[in-house]
């Protein structure tokens, strides 16, 4: 069937696979920043760097992209959160690195360490780096990490003999903040968290990924991207499934053009719900269409004489609506002052400049910001707090705040 629906779409390959393909690697804001610091990190034999970001950002389809990256220029050992004592890492370590043959019995730690020390010594002599990439890191215990850190002790008076990249979900950032790891997290040079696609950034993902197979994005409408953007939040692996899903149902229904029935409908087969912040952003301004939105009835009824599978009729989604009777005049400066304030002490000083970029993704200035989309602005900015806490806190603080105007 996937064949059917490439061909059928003029492409070339399934476009929104979920595999961590670095050929449809799409380089986001943060995505570039991210790459950046984890090749400069290793270049120049920084030791420890610490990646973070949702499930399904695009982490792993990153460290596959570094791989590219360094082009052989270091000696890499990839391994991943399933590993459950400091024997075995330094056994997995060293069968990466190729120093011993795999599935050998298990050996004195020690005797690891000789191996591993010697390898890193001559690989040092010989000009040559040495990078250790552990994903999914958020899952090992306070034990292996301890031991991963000592494994930043093989060092010159100069250099990191072992540059070393821990990668995980938000989870791991917080156990970095705990008192058992304070050494771990002290030797930590670099750190980046991999922020979910803006509204632009979903558009031009999934045009890129489109022109990659050979395809073009006028097969989505602009009122389907919305709707991407809305059921996704941004999250690339979801932004694949839901085009993966639509391009097949489109291929059953006998539609050249996705529009946001079919999106509704797998997104209601996959049990997706809406996001408010995506679904009232001005997708129209920021995607380059014809223009022309359909509808199609029936889809249901289209889908089972094409398909001959049994379909129900999909029900209306609930969507929360912004509050149509708020005032459309600008918010109080002081509420502006009041935001920026509270998210400086929330994230520090780059609160401002966020605070600015997300009122013009938003399509408005700082000078006249409109009262109905308060809550837009609040989803936003509340993202780029990285404690779920700390996050909790100045949402319900803000949004209080809001209210007080928003009833006058």
């Amino acid at each position: 069937m996937d064949l059917l629906y490439q061909t059928y779409f003029g492409l070339s390959q399934a476009p929104f696979n979920i595999t961590p393909d670095p050929s449809f690697l799409y380089l986001s804001a943060s995505h570039r920043e991210g790459l950046a610091q984890l090749s400069y990190g290793i270049r120049a034999r920084k030791g420890f760097v610490v990646l973070t970001g949702e499930v399904g950002t695009g982490k792993t389809t990153l460290i596959h992209a570094l791989l590219n990256d360094l082009n052989g220029s270091a000696h890499t050992a990839l391994i991943f959160g399933a590993i459950v004592s400091p024997a075995d890492l330094l056994r997995t370590v060293c069968e990466e690195f190729g120093l011993i043959e795999p599935k050998r019995p298990l050996q004195e730690i020690h005797d690891y360490l000789v191996s591993l020390n010697g390898f890193l010594l001559e690989s040092y002599r010989k000009g040559e780096n040495c990078a250790l990439i552990i994903d999914e890191s958020q899952n090992l215990s306070a034990e292996v990490l301890e031991s991963i850190r000592l494994l930043s002790n093989f060092e010159t008076s100069k250099d990191k003999l072992l540059q070393i990249l821990l990668v995980g979900q938000p989870e791991l950032a917080v156990r970095l903040n705990s008192p058992e790891l304070r050494q771990l997290k002290q030797r930590v040079m670099l750190r980046h968290h991999l922020r979910t696609l803006s509204l632009h950034e979903c558009c031009e993902y999934v045009s890129h990924r489109l022109k990659v197979a050979g395809g073009e994005l006028s097969i989505f409408t602009a009122n389907a991207l919305e709707s991407i953007y809305s059921y996704s939040g941004g999250i690339p692996r979801i932004v694949n499934v839901l085009c993966d899903n639509a391009l097949l149902t489109g291929y059953a229904l006998g539609s050249k053009e996705i529009d946001t029935g079919i999106l509704r409908e797998v997104a209601e087969d996959l049990s997706i719900t809406t996001n408010v912040e995506a679904r009232c952003a001005p997708i129209r301004q920021v995607v380059n269409t014809n223009g022309n939105v359909s509808a199609q009835a029936s889809r249901a009824g289209s889908v089972e004489a094409r398909s001959g599978i049994a379909h129900l009729e999909p029900k209306p989604t609930a969507v929360k609506q912004v509050p149509k009777n708020l005032p459309s005049t600008a918010v109080p400066a002081s509420f502006l002052n009041a935001l920026a304030a509270a998210l400086t002490d929330a994230m520090g000083p780059m609160a401002k400049i966020v605070l600015r970029e997300q009122i013009k993704s938003l399509g408005e200035s700082y000078e006249s910001f409109p009262r109905a989309k308060v809550e837009m602005l609040l989803e936003l900015v509340s993202r780029e707090i990285l404690n779920e806490g700390i996050r909790g806190c100045f949402w319900h603080q803000m949004l209080e705040q809001a209210r007080t105007f928003q009833v006058s």
